[in-house]
């Protein structure tokens, strides 16, 4: 049970995109908070530049994250 719950951390902080990932989702709720403040006619063209940037770093994160566990696999016991 030990090695399902492991396996399934270690995907959702894949998902997650690691710490630049949290970073990428972060910079998205700003981004959907400035749309309910602001309305999305005022912030059109900044958030557009802002979900870009946010998928690009999200993509870095997941990949980073995928990479790090193919180069550092878990010791088998």
């Amino acid at each position: 049970m030990a090695k399902i719950k492991e396996k399934l951390g270690r995907w959702l902080r894949v998902a997650i995109g690691g710490p630049m990932g949290i970073i990428a989702w972060g910079i998205s709720g700003a981004s959907a908070m400035a749309i309910v403040v602001w309305g999305l006619q005022t912030v059109a063209l900044p958030l557009l530049m802002l979900k870009t940037a946010s998928w690009g770093i999200w993509g870095l994160g997941v990949f980073r994250e995928s990479r790090a566990k193919r180069e550092n696999p878990p010791p088998k016991v």
